[in-house]
């Protein structure tokens, strides 16, 4: 404890000095926990656009559908003898899809427009209770269970000069070869950031697009939503090894840039720390450096008197260690509760710049931080083995120093 107090009161024995070094390691130890937090932010962004909308978690369907996907390879609605029990409290929900291709029209024979679209039929419940894909509606409101309603990406309403309340002509074919017809409502139109998504996909009634497409009990997808996406790949290994009527794939095989990403991500945020605290280590050696110069005179007499090498030593660590452990803790706790704002109330920026396509997913111009343990403890145990460093140099010094020199020099 005396060592402890005697390198507190060292630190201030140049109070100006050891402020502004305590400031710089601050600084970067708070800017160092927001950046990871705000990769952290960016990377389940990523993740959660690309699965938590359209995708889910686990693509379930045919064997073979996923890669050459067709009217016809439609699978029973109900798999939920399918599941095995003990998976089933992973599962958040199940939300069935059926996707077929239809000519969209819309206005008066003097002024009809015509559209080829992606059509996606959802169970409306299933999709309020699990995704995010209602929350795309920009204008009008989502899907209510009724037959004629229809949801417009934006870019495909702007085609066909749709709005909400239009009569919109669907034809198709349907699965026994017959053709599908049918005048729908705009119920709403939806904007998800990707511009190709939005002007090609129209969404319906799971019950309407069945019956129009003579696929009654039938739908081509499951979609699993899970309580932790990292688990996606476990999930359908599991469920391929348990039957082979279905084939599970997880969003880590439908993405596999992010997945990738994924992978070195652990490497990404090591080097996120080597370049924050390269410069921090020469501001901090610095200091050190100059406050063992400034009293190599009194560590001689201290060894001249008595005192051991080794507590000297020790003393020089201390004052590092005390420097850069409440640099650190004051810098995380800055940038932890920075990250938590951001987390609850993220900072649109879309006034200024537009989303991004990548990967299959959309990069939002939102300002998100997602705070974690790592984000947190990795800068703070940093920056302490940083005390650490920054004293050996005047450690070794301080083990060669020669007392009668450094007398006779002071």
């Amino acid at each position: 404890m005396m060592i402890l107090r005697i390198g507190w009161r060292n630190l201030w024995r140049n109070r100006r000095r050891t402020q502004l070094t305590m400031g710089a390691m601050i600084f970067a130890c708070a800017m160092l926990v927001f950046s990871l937090g705000y990769y952290d932010g960016f990377l389940w962004s990523l993740i959660n656009n690309a699965t938590e909308k359209e995708n889910g978690h686990v693509f379930i369907a045919l064997p073979g559908y996923y890669a050459n996907p067709t009217l016809e390879d439609a699978c029973p609605e109900a798999i939920s003898n399918q599941i095995p029990a003990v998976m089933k409290a992973e599962i958040k929900g199940v939300c069935p899809r059926l996707q077929a291709y239809a000519l969209l029209s819309c206005g008066t024979d003097d002024e009809n427009r015509t559209q080829p679209a992606q059509i996606v039929a959802v169970d409306y419940q299933a999709e309020l209770a699990n995704s995010k894909l209602a929350s795309d509606i920009v204008t009008g409101s989502f899907l209510t269970g009724q037959e004629r309603e229809i949801l417009l990406g934006k870019g495909l309403a702007r085609k066909i000069r749709a709005d909400i309340g239009s009569e919109i002509i669907f034809f198709s074919s349907a699965a026994d070869g017959s053709i599908a017809s049918e005048i729908l409502l705009v119920k709403g139109i939806f904007s998800s950031g990707e511009n190709m998504r939005d002007a090609s996909l129209a969404i319906m009634n799971l019950k309407a697009a069945q019956q129009l497409l003579v696929l009654e009990d039938r739908v081509h997808s499951h979609r699993l939503f899970l309580h932790n996406p990292m688990q996606a790949e476990e999930i359908a290994s599991r469920l391929n090894a348990g039957q082979k009527s279905l084939e599970a794939t997880p969003w880590q095989s439908i993405f596999p840039q992010i997945a990738d990403i994924l992978k070195v991500w652990l490497g990404v945020q090591l080097f996120t720390v080597a370049i924050y605290y390269a410069a921090m280590a020469l501001i901090t050696f610095n200091t050190m450096y100059m406050a063992f110069l400034e009293r190599m005179h009194e560590f001689a007499v201290m060894q001249a008197i008595g005192l051991t090498r080794g507590l000297l030593a020790m003393l020089i660590l201390c004052e590092s260690i005390i420097m850069a452990t409440a640099s650190g803790l004051i810098g995380t706790a800055i940038g932890a509760c920075v990250n938590l704002v951001l987390f609850y109330y993220p900072i649109d920026l879309s006034r200024w710049m537009e989303s991004i396509t990548w990967g299959g997913s959309s990069i939002q111009p939102i300002l998100f931080c997602v705070p974690s343990l790592l984000s947190n403890l990795l800068p703070l145990l940093a920056m302490i083995l940083l005390g650490f460093a920054v004293a050996a140099l005047p450690t070794w010094r301080l083990y060669r120093l020669k007392p009668v020199e450094a007398l006779r020099e002071g």
